[in-house]
């Protein structure tokens, strides 16, 4: 990846437009305690917006629930195909000299194509066999702090608990997810000062990043290893097969689906404990609770935040003349808690999955794009409770927490909490 985005880094960095009173490509906005009612207040208006970019052509920003179900279940008219702009808010053009197609940034039948080569690795079975290790884990870093009466739910077990499941994926050892995290900051923190790196800094990385994941492909190779990274080399694109540019794109994209957003996802529940605390208290009571609080945890803190794409013809979209040409761009956190798809949606409730009818929630996308690895999010999720149930019932979050700015993804970089110690 090295070669090819490079000399745009600076592309992939949010400008905000001063001139537009709510500009949702501002990663600032998306730090603000007041963001929810933001969201609401436009969403009321319309839900879609238009928003104008300082460095860009603007966008149409979905908020409400239905038509953000419309765009993303309509790969015919809303693209997410690199060669036309891709599923991040930034052009792919304008960060790489040459893009390269992965699974995120491709239109059927070639998605498809990818995914079918893909699906077994995350089906039921698969969740299944995993399950003990997933467990294993959470229980034995929730148990490492336990004796000290307080932690960082990040570093200390959001982090090592979703780097370990994508360390299971790699058949690496699980002390090496702390070097995949680091690559998945670099990658994803573009907008948070405390995360971006100077350009030259980056190319160090990413080529470091390039030479372990061609190394582990040499290796599954060479041992005839059926894992993602052998099926990703031996995928084809219009009926080319992968070169190694699109081989490394893929591994990264992996990599941040199978940690970056499992991780803020948990993090972000334990802020929303903290508001709703009857919540916490209804698991306690009853813990035939958790696969239903799992499903709301995603849907309350929709780790990812939005998905980019281009319309490929006029479409009218919810009274909005679309364009061809024009970016259409999906808000996951703004459409899961409309009202609209859910009358209480504005509020925590860990048993809403256990009503009858309860619309489905966007926090993994829906339509061919359906996040692959649900099931294992929820997994671990539902670990991580039982874990906290059983050792740290306690459990509460303290001052100093701080989120990640980003217009892209939603979590924390710290979060202090605190609960009785456990001799």
């Amino acid at each position: 990846m090295t070669n090819t985005s490079t000399p745009s880094t600076l592309n992939r960095r949010s400008v905000a437009n001063p001139d537009c009173r709510f500009d949702l490509k501002d990663p600032a906005l998306h730090i603000r305690p007041d963001l929810d009612e933001i969201y609401r207040t436009l969403r009321l208006d319309a839900p879609v917006h238009w928003i104008p970019e300082a460095d860009g052509p603007g966008f149409w920003a979905c908020l409400g629930y239905a038509v953000s179900a419309e765009v993303l279940k309509r790969p015919d008219v809303f693209s997410a195909d690199f060669r036309l702009g891709g599923m991040r808010m930034f052009d792919a053009q304008s960060v790489s000299a040459l893009p390269r197609p992965f699974l995120l940034s491709m239109d059927p039948p070639e998605h498809g194509k990818l995914r079918r080569r893909l699906l077994d690795l995350f089906e039921p079975k698969a969740v299944e066999a995993a399950l003990p290790r997933i467990r294993d884990r959470a229980v034995r870093l929730v148990g490492a702090v336990a004796e000290r009466g307080e932690a960082d739910f990040v570093s200390e077990i959001a982090d090592p608990l979703s780097n370990g499941l994508l360390t299971d994926f790699l058949e690496v050892p699980h002390d090496q997810g702390r070097q995949l995290a680091k690559w998945a900051n670099i990658m994803m923190g573009d907008d948070d000062p405390d995360l971006q790196i100077d350009p030259a800094a980056r190319q160090v990385e990413m080529q470091e990043f390039d030479q372990y994941f061609m190394a582990l492909l040499g290796r599954d190779t060479v041992k005839g290893l059926d894992t993602v990274l052998n099926r990703i080399s031996r995928a084809e694109f219009e009926g080319c097969p992968f070169d190694t540019e699109s081989i490394l794109v893929n591994a990264a994209a992996f990599m941040i689906a199978a940690s970056e957003t499992t991780r803020h996802a948990m993090a972000a529940m334990m802020v929303a404990f903290a508001d709703y605390p009857d919540e916490w208290k209804k698991l306690l009571a009853d813990r035939g609770l958790v696969p239903a609080a799992a499903k709301e945890i995603v849907r309350w803190t929709s780790p990812l935040k939005h998905v980019r794409r281009t319309a490929k013809s006029d479409y009218d979209l919810a009274g909005v003349q679309v364009r061809k040409g024009d970016k259409v761009v999906v808000w996951y956190d703004a459409a899961n808690r409309d009202c609209m798809a859910w009358p209480d949606g504005d509020h925590f409730l860990v048993d809403r999955y256990q009503r009858e009818g309860c619309a489905l929630h966007l926090g993994f996308g829906t339509g061919v794009h359906h996040c692959l690895g649900w099931r294992f999010a929820e997994a671990e999720i539902a670990a991580l409770l039982n874990a906290l149930l059983d050792a740290l019932p306690d459990i509460r979050v303290m001052a100093g927490a701080e989120m990640i700015r980003s217009n892209f993804v939603r979590g924390y970089k710290q979060l202090p909490v605190r609960f009785a110690r456990v001799s």
